[in-house]
């Protein structure tokens, strides 16, 4: 019950729901391994994911390297959005350190795919431009 209040508070205060449900979160996540080349798995032992990312943009190696979700015009990283995800992550645990985990993974919210993303990570949604902050926020506001 009280999972299901923290998803509705969630959902009141402007935060996509798979920041609160992990389910939700792990589904869209899936979705974007299955469909968008999302990856990879490991970035420290990723040789095999950039060779394919280079040729899915016709780009070098090295090239589809840099091409990260910490870079994507999709990633969310905005205060406001990291607030969501640690909350998401904390749940009802008040011991819960959920900005440890967000800092190491330098999690951030991807818009396109709708989850929780890693920003060394990538996929075949990534476009230039990002990552989205509170200024960036700020300013479609005005």
């Amino acid at each position: 019950m009280r999972n299901y209040i923290n998803l509705l508070e969630a959902i009141e205060q402007g935060c996509p729901t798979a920041t609160h449900n992990i389910d939700v979160n792990l589904k869209n996540r899936q979705k974007a391994i299955d469909e968008y080349h999302y990856g990879p798995a490991n970035p420290n032992k990723a040789e095999d994911y950039w060779n394919k990312s280079a040729k899915i943009f016709n780009v070098t190696t090295a090239t589809a390297k840099t091409m990260l979700c910490g870079n994507c015009a999709a990633f969310d990283v905005s205060d406001s959005m990291r607030k969501c995800i640690s909350k998401g992550i904390k749940g009802d645990e008040s011991s819960v350190d959920a900005n440890a985990s967000i800092n190491l993974a330098d999690l951030g919210y991807c818009n396109f795919l709708h989850f929780k993303c890693a920003g060394s990570r990538s996929c075949k949604a990534w476009v230039t431009g990002g990552p989205i902050t509170e200024k960036d926020k700020n300013k479609s506001a005005d």
